[in-house]
């Protein structure tokens, strides 16, 4: 098969692959291709089959189950043309600071030479098996349990250190269907089944055909057609359509055969009374379209009993907040800079340099080696136990603090002012004010909605009900 494919296939990539596309999933190809390839058993020749592309001939080499998806993040140093040993002797260096405990998602936001995935930590959106080069989707698949991380590889683009973030197997059914549903929905193969409910709509429903004007219109007689805009052409469950909107529809279509227009018009119209009379034919739907018209009468009600009240009322809102004041306390706060560093020499400079009075953008020309970032700033006041902080950091004194190892790097605290506890103002507590108050003011019209609509439960008729759901 391999020699036939380089000798005639015309597509561009045979020479190097010998026309072995790899594995695939639904979906990734077009469909006459995708089911020739499901509907051919393994080590088995298709038939010549025509896509949009022109006319193929498909070998299976094998099947294997789907791996799913898998979300990774990764380290990358590029491949050195000019030094082929530079980059792995960089990638090596990172992988050791990795075993020595440094954070993962620190070290990729300074030295993954990936830039796009390195202001997220490297991290990757989840991808399945061939949607990803091989060399590098082998090893992301192959790490067994979430935080792993790989040794050095190299692939075409570079070197990678890659970490297994989470594992998305295939769910069952339930748990896919609404994606399948969208994608089928995006794909032509919507087309077919469109036309596969047409079919079984046309055997349901009362049509009727005026089979005479119809063949005017086949034979573009246009003296019949001229007088007969008007007219009835065919009718679904007593619902008439015109022959003037069948030749305005195919106006629009000029290069299609008035069969074509025909076929594709009246399937329109099929589908069109289907939807327009689901209400009266589809109970679930009928049902579903209750809900959702109760959904926005109650999100209506909602806004104007509580959300926009809780936003507007300003003097409710006062009066709420000053009756509450105790759930809305600063705890011990401080005014600080919080620095991050990679290395602990650089971490030492840094606590120099804040020791003098040195302002962050200066600290950061003096420490960061060009494009290489050691040190990350942070500037705000924080509450004690922020996580920012390293753990179990207490403001007791300003100045500047130790370096502190929290196992993933290096820390410095310059803490320019201590604020002891303290009520909030209502402008400091404003949107939590607003969250309580709408809680509030949603339970409080609750209870006036039962004092006015009081409810009685049918309790034999409730057991008698949950009685022949448990049976």
């Amino acid at each position: 098969f391999e020699t036939v494919a380089k000798q005639y296939s015309e597509d561009p990539s045979v020479q190097k692959n010998g026309g072995n596309l790899g594995y695939f999933s639904a979906f990734a190809m077009v469909y006459p291709f995708e089911n020739a390839a499901y509907q051919t058993n393994v080590g088995e020749i298709s038939q010549p089959f025509r896509t949009q592309f022109g006319y193929h001939i498909v070998k299976v080499n094998a099947v294997r189950d789907s791996k799913g998806e898998v979300e990774v993040a990764h380290i990358m140093i590029k491949n050195d043309k000019k030094d082929s040993l530079q980059a792995k002797t960089k990638i090596y260096e990172l992988f050791a600071k990795l075993n020595q405990g440094m954070d993962f998602e620190l070290l990729a936001r300074q030295q993954s030479e990936d830039r796009s995935s390195a202001v997220n930590g490297g991290k990757l959106a989840k991808f399945n098996a061939t949607r990803m080069i091989k060399s590098f989707a082998d090893v992301a698949f192959s790490l067994k349990n979430e935080n792993d991380i790989s040794t050095p590889f190299q692939t075409r683009y570079g070197w990678h250190i890659v970490k297994l973030i989470k594992k998305y197997p295939i769910g069952d059914f339930n748990s896919v269907k609404d994606e399948l549903t969208q994608k089928i929905e995006k794909s032509k193969r919507y087309k077919l089944a469109g036309t596969s409910i047409v079919k079984r709509l046309i055997k349901e429903y009362h049509i009727t055909k005026n089979t005479e004007l119809l063949q005017s219109y086949f034979n573009n007689d246009t003296a019949v057609i001229s007088k007969n805009s008007a007219t009835a052409i065919f009718s679904i469950n007593g619902v008439t359509t015109a022959l003037g909107e069948l030749i305005k529809y195919g106006r629009q279509r000029p290069n299609k055969s008035t069969k074509d227009i025909f076929t594709d018009f009246f399937e329109t119209k099929v589908l069109a009374y289907y939807k327009d009379n689901l209400e009266k034919t589809d109970p679930s739907f009928a049902f579903t379209l209750q809900e959702y018209k109760d959904g926005l009468l109650l999100f209506d009600l909602l806004q104007d009993k509580v959300w926009k009240r809780a936003e507007q009322d300003t003097l409710g809102l006062k009066a709420f907040f000053t009756k509450n004041q105790d759930k809305y306390f600063w705890k011990k706060r401080g005014d600080v800079i919080i620095a991050s560093c990679t290395r602990k020499d650089k971490a030492l400079l840094v606590k120099k340099y804040l020791e003098e009075g040195k302002e962050i953008d200066e600290i950061k020309k003096l420490v960061n080696d060009g494009p290489i970032i050691h040190v990350l700033f942070t500037r705000r006041v924080v509450e004690e136990n922020h996580d920012k902080l390293p753990k179990g950091f207490v403001f007791d004194t300003v100045g500047v603090s130790d370096v502190i190892d929290d196992g993933n790097g290096f820390t410095i605290v310059k803490t320019f002012q201590i604020m002891p506890p303290q009520p909030m103002l209502l402008s400091e507590a404003k949107g939590n004010v607003i969250n309580d108050y709408q809680d509030y003011l949603d339970k409080q019209w609750i209870r006036e909605l039962r004092q006015q609509y009081p409810v009685k439960v049918k309790k034999k008729v409730l057991k008698k009900l949950i009685k022949q759901n448990q049976q």
